[in-house]
Order: C-alpha cells, then structure tokens, then sequence
C-alpha cells in the first residue's frame, strides 16, 4: 500500500461537553446566581439518581435562598410508541421546564 493511500483517523477519548462543542443551536442562557430561582431536580429511573440529587438539592439549599426544589419523579416504565423515548417524555418534561428556572438532571446506578 502506498503511503498516498494510508489513512489515519485519530479518536480521542475525552469527552466534548456541550458547552464547549461547536454547534449551530445555542445553549440555554445561565442565570448568574440561584438566588430566588426554581430549581428542578430530574433524576433518571436508575437507583442512585434520586439519592444524588436529594443530596445536591440539600447543598444548594443551605448555600442560596431557592425560592423552590422541585424534585421531578420519572416515569419507570413508559410505552414506547414512536421508537424514541424523548418523544413518549415530550409532555413531562415541557411541563417540568416551564415551572422551573434551571433544571439539573442525574443518572445513577
């Protein structure tokens, strides 16, 4: 094989977090404290999740004056009926963003 036709296609294994991907969407606007905010918790149906955010909540709650926590319960078992699981949420979670500020999610095992 000649070196013309070598091809080299190099991975890296550290991860690329949405806020530092070039993408053509935007992300959603930070607010610059918690003061006075909504906070919602939206763990997945993963056994250590709800524990993690129950634990995050607490710290956020002694460290700002949140107006609220919301901890938002997942559905265990949905019917999936587009083939994608986000869709079957859709309603939920549109719910869920429209009551609160910021959102913070959670998966645990």
């Amino acid at each position: 094989m000649s070196e013309s036709m070598m091809r080299l296609t190099m991975v890296s294994p550290l991860p690329v977090y949405l806020d530092e991907a070039e993408t053509s969407g935007t992300l959603a606007p930070r607010p610059a404290t918690l003061e006075g905010k909504v906070v919602g918790l939206l763990p997945n149906w993963r056994p250590s999740a709800l524990h993690i955010l129950k634990a995050v909540g607490t710290l956020l709650e002694e460290r700002y004056r949140l107006k609220a926590l919301v901890i938002e319960q997942p559905v265990r078992e949905l019917p999936i009926r587009t083939g994608k699981l986000l869709d079957t949420m859709r309603e939920t979670l549109d719910n869920f963003a429209s009551r609160v500020d910021v959102a913070i999610t959670a998966t645990g095992d």
